[in-house]
């Protein structure tokens, strides 16, 4: 019978190592995943958009070149570009209309701020090109072709369009003169010269790219752009250029970092760590419950055991100390193994490049982890915590076992 229940503690007690061991990987795991998708979202954002973007209160402002100019005196700031971003209906051949963000650009200093060559075709950001006037000979004349324009890859493909192709633009709506209380669409023709993939489904599912004096003349705001995007030295002093740019510019401008621009996405990534983390620390609290029994069923094995070590002289200090010291093995254990066991995991992810499912909606194509050295020690230290209290009280019931009643029946 004693046997029986010596393996039967033995078993509790591998139970109780694997609980913790499995607490300990799963939340490492889980967190380094996390965070090389925070990274990796973070480092494609930078990617494709500026560190600041400066906008007015009134919509769109004239002064822009004079701002541009107040700006990059920071000493931080490398580049600014003026844009023109608004809203549009783009029809294809075929007479689908899907809602786009026009977006009008310097090419020069927008591809010095966002990057915008490196995630087209042609490199030299031409909007000018010859397929303008191969596809204005094919028309002979019917239509009228206000220039080129640049898709979002998927915006292209929702239209069914390619390089090449004519689309119409609805920039806004007019009144119709010649009917009272009714509305005209304002529409234009262009010519897709170039398809835009920055892996971000978020913009090639959204933006269309004009040159800026066209957007400019397509909503009527000549002269005038209703945004400034800036690009500093560092994306981390995005903060520090921001506050500056406030003391710069007079009272109704509003710049907002890349941070600020996405807060719930980021904040949303933060609270998910959170919740993640307090679960798997629930899991090992129901690892020390493990051990707690392990420890109560073995105080009640070794009765006898305990009451020969008080006669011999034993102090409640050291019968203490003796299950103190076999609860933390545990703990210690499973610690070691589930460190080990999620640090190896991490490593398989990060060389094996696992797929994604949905790549679209993740805007990643492979499985990120980023280990966080200061967070794995953390666990590690809350997981011993946690085991060294579940302990404390069969550690205490022992010690205070009197030795009589303890061999009475013996």
């Amino acid at each position: 019978m004693s046997r029986r229940k010596q393996t039967f503690i033995s078993i509790i007690s591998v139970i109780s190592v694997g609980c913790v061991a499995l607490g300990i990987a799963t939340v490492i795991v889980a967190i380094a995943v996390m965070n090389g998708f925070e990274d990796m979202i973070k480092e494609k954002f930078l990617a494709n958009e500026a560190h600041i973007t400066v906008s007015a209160s009134g919509s769109f402002f004239s002064d822009y070149e004079n701002i541009i100019a107040q700006i990059k005196e920071i000493s931080s700031v490398k580049e600014a570009s003026p844009v023109v971003f608004a809203h549009a209906g783009i029809q294809s051949k075929d007479g689908e209309i899907n809602a786009v963000i026009v977006k009008g650009i310097d090419p020069k200093r927008e591809d010095v701020v966002t990057g915008f060559s490196k995630f087209v075709e042609e490199k030299s950001i031409n909007f000018e090109s010859p397929l303008i006037e191969k596809v204005r000979g094919k028309l002979k004349g019917e239509e009228t072709i206000a220039g080129g324009i640049i898709l979002g890859k998927y915006v292209a493909r929702r239209l069914g369009v390619t390089k090449g192709d004519k689309v119409t633009l609805i920039s806004r709506l007019l009144p119709d003169r010649a009917r009272p209380g009714a509305l005209i669409p304002m529409m234009r023709n262009f010519v897709v010269i170039d398809i835009y993939d920055s892996g971000m489904y978020v913009y090639d599912n959204a933006y269309a790219f004009l040159p800026l004096d066209v957007a400019q003349r397509l909503y009527r705001v000549e002269g005038e752009v209703n945004r400034v995007e800036v690009l500093t030295e560092d994306a981390d002093l995005a903060d520090d250029v921001r506050n500056q740019i406030l003391k710069k510019l007079r009272f109704g401008f509003f710049p907002k970092t890349w941070m600020e621009m996405h807060l719930d996405l980021f904040n949303a990534m933060k609270m998910e760590k959170r919740v993640t983390f307090i679960i798997e620390v629930l899991i090992i609290v129901v690892a020390a419950f493990g051990i707690a029994s392990t420890l109560i069923m073995m105080v009640m094995e070794k009765t006898k055991d305990i009451g020969i070590l008080k006669t011999m002289g034993a102090t409640k200090g050291s019968i203490r100390y003796i299950f103190i010291i076999e609860g933390s093995v545990i703990g210690i254990l499973g610690s070691a193994l589930g460190t080990l066991l999620g640090l190896v995991l991490c490593w398989v992810i990060e060389s094996w490049n696992i797929p994604m499912p949905y790549t679209e909606v993740y805007q990643i194509s492979t499985l990120p982890a980023k280990i966080n050295w200061g967070f794995v020690a953390m666990v590690n230290t809350v997981s011993l915590l946690i085991c060294w209290i579940a302990t404390l009280y069969p550690a205490w019931h022992a010690s205070n076992f009197n030795p009589i009643e303890a061999l009475r029946y013996e």
